[in-house]
């Protein structure tokens, strides 16, 4: 991550190419672990992120539970 106007992530698309995304929020669920919701290409995203050295793995599949918290945490934000 870097520190421009805010924070961003570099994410490794699948098909190899990297993007940069902002992070818009980060919170932790206790029991769970750490989330965030970020901005790629003018859309909005959660996951869930471990990091372990200097890669931070983002996680998409989740459980309902996660789904919902990140859902309400997404509700509470004013994005543009």
């Amino acid at each position: 991550m870097d520190n421009r106007d805010g924070d961003f992530i570099t994410i490794n698309t699948e098909s190899g190419e990297k993007k940069e995304a902002e992070i818009i929020s980060r919170f932790t669920m206790e029991g769970y672990g750490d989330y965030v919701i970020y901005k790629l290409n003018n859309e909005f995203f959660g996951a869930k992120y471990k990091i372990d050295g200097d890669n931070t793995s983002l996680i998409t599949d989740l459980s309902d539970l996660e789904k919902e918290a990140l859902n309400e945490v997404f509700s509470s934000l004013e994005v543009e």
